[in-house]
Parts: structure tokens; C-alpha cells; sequence
């Protein structure tokens, strides 16, 4: 988890990536796996928790937002939820980091 700098990319270069793949750009990464790819997708899930996604479901005009219960390899950052969402990141990179720090002092 050391070395991870986010980009403070803008919703701009991020807009129409699936949200791990922009959460991905965000830190400058391809791919993730193992732990960085478990708190990657736990953002994801606590963005669309908080609605800051948009589903882009073509059949349901009602829930375009992620209030709709789903898959978040669908999902999209959304333009507002941008911001949010790179801060709920830099939160899980560091509570992760403090976590791998405890485990590593066992």
C-alpha cells in the first residue's frame, strides 16, 4: 500500500470508466489484486451506499442513480459524487495502510 498517490484526477478523465477502473486511474494502477483489489471494491461499495454512482441501467429510467441495488462493475462515477468518492478513497488506503502497519508489528 506504500508508494499509492492518488492523481486527483478530474470527474473529466474519469467520466464513462466502470468506477473500479477509474478508482484504478485515480492511484495510477492497471490492476489491482489481493488487498489493494479488496479496498478498491469496498470503495466502490461504500460509494454506491451513498448513491454516488450512476447505474446506467437503459431499462429503469427510475434509478439512475445507485440507490438501486447492483452489481458495481456496472457502475460509473458520477459527475457530483466525484469528489466524495476520491475522498472516501484516500480514507480506505489509509485505514488499510494503518491495518497492514498492525499486522506487520505482530
Amino acid at each position: 500500500m506504500r508508494g499509492i498517490v492518488r492523481g486527483d484526477l478530474s470527474h473529466n478523465d474519469v467520466a464513462g470508466l466502470q468506477i473500479i477502473k477509474a478508482l484504478l486511474k485515480e492511484i495510477g494502477r492497471k490492476f489491482a489484486d489481493g488487498f489493494l483489489y479488496r479496498v478498491i471494491q469496498d470503495v466502490a461499495n461504500e460509494a454506491r451506499r451513498r448513491c454516488l454512482l450512476i447505474n446506467p441501467n437503459p431499462f429503469d429510467r427510475t434509478m439512475q442513480y445507485s440507490d438501486a441495488v447492483g452489481n458495481v462493475q456496472r457502475m460509473l462515477p458520477s459527475a457530483v459524487g466525484w469528489e466524495q468518492t476520491k475522498g472516501i478513497l484516500s480514507r480506505q488506503l489509509k485505514q488499510g495502510e494503518e491495518y497492514l502497519q498492525r499486522l506487520k508489528g505482530r
